[in-house]
Order: structure tokens, then C-alpha cells, then sequence
């Protein structure tokens, strides 16, 4: 049951996003050659939020998203979540209607199509054996808040292997805390049993709480040595509060 719902889900998302090239990228590249990179970015937004939305319906993933009213008016907003699945991200673009600039691993560059949305959305490529490359990825994404650019970031590294929150490094909130700027917790619940342990043809339902937003523009230096267990805390109780509606 396992690889014949993979492979319905595979037969029709893998020539969408093939797609993409041409009814995504092309008007996209059109309307930069026109100066109209404002539009351009909209058009491909709009095109994400519909491919993250079909392929969870293919996959027969629902995703509630709970807290849009804590969603800030600012730009400079960097988005703290745990990691549960490859299905994360499409869940915040998708049902969550929300478009960042994400920290991902270095061998995304080598997807084809794939690579074309992580450069569509922004995104900073980390080489997770190099240090410096931490540093550098910290580094650009202090410089894209500062313009106003909303950031994702996953602060445990790497998705979680058994469904529970894994060990989040404090460090990860330096990026947001040398831009000063609004974190918003999210915690992801539930996406896991949509992709890396998922069974039979019952639909699975996924949840995304949106947190309050916490602003790092004014933090004592106590209150910036507390912030990571303000943070992670939050994302932890929720976590704990969306099991027990599952």
C-alpha cells in the first residue's frame, strides 16, 4: 500500500514540478527582464502555494494551520520551527500561504527543478560537515532580514527520526538576534505520517501552529541568554498540546 500511494502521488506531482520551468519560471523571468521583480516573486508564490497544496492533496495530507492571527505586519520576520518531514516546508507554503528564505542543506543544489524553487524562494545553502559554512550561512541571513526578507529556519538541523522534537542548538537564533528581529515560533505536528512513515490509503491529518511573535530588538543581555528556552520552550509545549488533539 505504501509504494502504490507513493507512486499515484509521484505520477502526477513529479511532471507538475517539471512543469514549472515553463508556466512558473518563464512568465517569472519575462516579468524581471521588465523590471517587475515584485511580480515576478508574486507569480512564483502563487505557483508554490499550488504545487505544495496539490501535492499534499495527492499524498492525501490535510494540514489545519491554527495562530494567523499572530502573524506580524513587519518584514524582518524570522520563522523558528522544529523538523518533522520533507512535507515541513510544503506545509508552510502550502496550507500556512507562507513564502521565506529557508537555511537548507547543500545537496538541494544538485536536484534538478528542486533547485530552481530553493533559488526562487532564497534560499542559503549550508555544507553541514563545515563550520564555516555555518558561520557564512548566519551571516547571509542576518543581511536578507536586515532588507526586509522573512527568514525559515530549522533549529534541530535535521528532521526528526522518530516523530518526537529533536535537540534544538541555541545558536541557531544568533541569525535573528544579530537582525533584530520578530521571531515566530511554529510548531509542526503530523508530517511525518504523510511521506516517511506513511501507511495504507487513510488520509493523514497534519497540523501547523503559528505562535506569538517575539520581537529581539530590545532583549536585555538576560533576557538574550534566556531566549533559546523562551523559544524552543514554546515550540516543545505545543508540540505536546497537538499530540494530544491527534
Amino acid at each position: 500500500m505504501h509504494y502504490i500511494r507513493m507512486a499515484i502521488a509521484y505520477l502526477f506531482v513529479i511532471p507538475l514540478l517539471i512543469l514549472s520551468t515553463i508556466y512558473a519560471f518563464v512568465p517569472a523571468g519575462i516579468l524581471k527582464v521588465f523590471k517587475a521583480d515584485k511580480s515576478a516573486e508574486r507569480w512564483l508564490r502563487i505557483c508554490g502555494h499550488g504545487i505544495s497544496q496539490f501535492s499534499l492533496f495527492m499524498l492525501g495530507v490535510s494540514v489545519s494551520v491554527d495562530g494567523r492571527e499572530n502573524l506580524p505586519s513587519e518584514k524582518n520576520v524570522c520563522f523558528v520551527a522544529n523538523h518533522h518531514s520533507m512535507l515541513d516546508i510544503i506545509a508552510f507554503v502550502g496550507p500556512a500561504n507562507l513564502w521565506a528564505c529557508i537555511i537548507a542543506k547543500a545537496e538541494l543544489r544538485k536536484v534538478p527543478i528542486v533547485n530552481f524553487w530553493c533559488m526562487a524562494i532564497g534560499c542559503i545553502f549550508i555544507d553541514r560537515n563545515s563550520p564555516h559554512s555555518a558561520v557564512k550561512a548566519i551571516l547571509a541571513g542576518v543581511q536578507k532580514l536586515k532588507q526586509g526578507k522573512p527568514m525559515l529556519i530549522f533549529p534541530e538541523g535535521t528532521r526528526s527520526k522518530t516523530g518526537q522534537i529533536g535537540e534544538m542548538k541555541a545558536g541557531s537564533l544568533k541569525l535573528a538576534t544579530r537582525a533584530k528581529a520578530i521571531i515566530v515560533p511554529l510548531t509542526i505536528q503530523g508530517t511525518r505520517d504523510g511521506l516517511e512513515t506513511i501507511h495504507g490509503f487513510k488520509r493523514v491529518h497534519a497540523r501547523l501552529s503559528i505562535g506569538k511573535p517575539i520581537s529581539t530588538a530590545n532583549l536585555t543581555p538576560e533576557e538574550l541568554e534566556t531566549l533559546p528556552q523562551v523559544v524552543y520552550g514554546e515550540i516543545s509545549r505545543r508540540h505536546d498540546e497537538l499530540l494530544q488533539l491527534s
